[in-house]
């Protein structure tokens, strides 16, 4: 019998949106759920949650749309053969566009990745998980780059997709910071327009709206409490939407939404293979 562990963490810094409503254009997840271990899942969730606590950190939520994203990733990097953050398929390539294909707005995330090999695997997962589960989160925590993910105090959602084949388990842990106040997305279609409504979970008043690197005018945005309403022309081609803020003479965006004018209805958001 032999067994190998090997971890790999990344840390990235993107912003992509969820959108959800009951408008007949709507952005969620693009990508199926498949099935996982979720008792190991569990297992590991639980000690990453003691973990952060012994460090007086909040416990992190678990969101159903990173475990899509985390068991996506464990079971390519099976089938196909490879061990990275990297997938070698530009529509899952990287972490970020994984996760935003998995319909989630994230403005920070992250990514731990550990591969066990060998016949005692199996054994383990079937007869002791608790062992399993505490090698790997151990590994992690013994990683500096690792154990910076699991106590990152910005992340406030995470989670765990485990994915067995024959004598290979691949677990993928993933981490956002789900607290840029964007609620929703929805789209409207009105006269040759897509109306674009925003809605934040604070006031939109010191927002600024970009539109493919240029500030939209005021007079032709809606600007109401908690939302904010950017008509786009349809067929325009691609568009890249920007939510910001103006601090010490410098706008800083926590939101970018990428939508597809030239698409059908209902494929307004697609799924992306790069970010711009």
């Amino acid at each position: 019998m032999f067994f190998i562990l090997t971890i790999i963490g990344v840390t990235l810094t993107e912003i992509r949106i969820d959108a959800f409503g009951d408008t007949t254009a709507k952005f969620v997840s693009l990508n199926p759920e498949y099935p996982g271990n979720t008792i190991l899942e569990g297992k590991i969730i639980k000690l990453i949650s003691k973990k952060r606590i012994e460090q007086n950190l909040p416990e992190l939520s678990v969101d159903p749309r990173l475990r899509i994203a985390a068991r996506e990733h464990s079971l390519e990097m099976i089938e196909k053969s490879y061990f990275s953050h990297i997938s070698p398929f530009a529509i899952n390539r990287t972490p970020a566009i994984r996760i935003y294909n998995s319909g989630l707005l994230q403005y920070k995330i992250g990514e731990n990745i550990a591969q066990n090999v060998g016949s005692l695997m199996p054994v383990l997962l079937k007869g002791d998980p608790d062992s399993l589960a505490r090698v790997i989160v151990r590994c992690w925590m013994e990683s500096p780059h690792h154990r910076e993910n699991i106590l990152d105090l910005d992340y406030t959602h995470m989670g765990v997709g485990a994915v067995a084949r024959d004598t290979i388990l691949n677990v993928t842990e993933t981490f956002a910071d789900i607290s840029s106040g964007v609620d929703s997305v929805t789209v409207e279609n009105k006269d040759g327009i897509y109306l674009m409504n925003i809605y934040l979970s604070h006031s939109t008043w010191s927002m600024t709206v970009f539109k493919d690197e240029c500030i939209i005018p005021e007079d032709f945005l809606e600007y109401y409490f908690k939302r904010i309403r950017v008509p786009i022309k349809i067929n325009s081609g691609a568009h890249k939407i920007e939510l910001c803020s103006k601090d010490s003479g410098i706008y800083r965006c926590k939101v970018r939404i990428f939508i597809q004018t030239n698409a059908t209805w209902g494929e307004l958001f697609q799924p992306l293979t790069e970010f711009n």
